[in-house]
């Protein structure tokens, strides 16, 4: 269940910010498999003194994925990959300036689907992939 948050400052259309999840959602199918009922994503703008980037670079990104631990390192650079070469490509910026988190949650730490612990439900797609 990847919760998506994306942050920066530059100023996109609502389409292009529509994209850039699109684009995201479609790395975490293919390399993640997770369905699409699963996935959520925040979108945050920040006015540029509010968002302090790394070296100061104008058209930083920031991406943040929170999901149930137990991917493989392999997988995860995968999709590290994917991500900067798509995103890159769809934003006309380099990849050096985007950045992806994963933050990694046991499921007994998600309470969801009425209260369910989220190790006991079966969500159709593998984790330790």
């Amino acid at each position: 269940m990847p919760i998506v948050r994306i942050e920066e400052s530059a100023a996109r259309a609502p389409a292009e910010r529509q994209a850039l999840i699109e684009c995201v959602y479609a790395a975490l199918r293919e390399v993640f498999g997770v369905s699409d009922e699963e996935l959520q994503a925040r979108y945050a703008r920040y006015a540029p003194g509010d968002l302090l980037p790394p070296g100061g670079k104008p058209d930083y990104l920031h991406i943040e994925i929170t999901i149930f631990a137990g991917r493989k390192t392999d997988t995860k650079k995968k999709l590290y990959a994917r991500l900067a070469a798509d995103v890159s490509a769809l934003l006309g910026m380099a990849p050096a300036d985007i950045v992806i988190l994963l933050n990694e949650q046991p499921g007994e730490n998600w309470g969801m689907r009425g209260g369910l612990c989220a190790s006991e439900i079966d969500f159709g797609y593998a984790i330790e992939v």
